[in-house]
């Protein structure tokens, strides 16, 4: 039987996922849409670094099949980025949260990074072609969000006494 604790951290997780997988598909115009922040593998870092005894690469791997499923994009595309991304954040996850916030933005940045790559790569092999310019701006509004997103899911997290 499930404590409330981790009732709580489940439905968590879960609502934070589901926002990601809706504002992944928000309907935006042309000009703003490469603005948009990639909130999934934002979500995808903070869990994973967060909680890293509980999710791992699995959790990455079915977020990203669900952004694809979602998206209706290129299968495999950001399950692949999102695995990737959930090894790096396992294999990284001590050092990088004794920076502050600001210094893993960077770290952020990069992965986001990482991520923008791989998906581009799978969706260029299906014939699918984003100019790299395109690719820069949403990494860097993600990596902008990471200060808010942190201070709002541990405040939410001290709140509600999830873990």
């Amino acid at each position: 039987m499930a404590t409330p604790k981790q009732r709580n951290y489940a439905l968590f997780l879960g609502l934070s996922i589901a926002f990601g997988l809706v504002f992944a598909v928000l309907p935006l115009t042309q000009d703003f849409s490469y603005l948009r922040p990639e909130l999934l593998c934002l979500l995808v870092i903070f869990w994973v670094m967060n909680s890293p005894e509980q999710l791992g690469m699995t959790f990455g791997f079915l977020v990203g099949l669900l952004q694809d499923v979602v998206e209706l994009g290129v299968w495999g595309g950001h399950a692949m980025a999102l695995t990737i991304i959930a090894y790096i954040c396992l294999m990284s996850y001590q050092r990088i949260r004794s920076y502050s916030v600001w210094h893993q933005s960077l770290w952020v940045f990069i992965l986001v990074g990482v991520h923008q790559v791989v998906v581009n790569w799978v969706q260029g092999i299906a014939g699918y072609r984003t100019p790299a310019h395109y690719l820069v701006l949403p990494t860097l509004m993600t990596a902008l969000c990471w200060p808010l997103v942190v201070f709002f899911f541990l405040r939410i997290r001290h709140l509600y006494r999830t873990q």
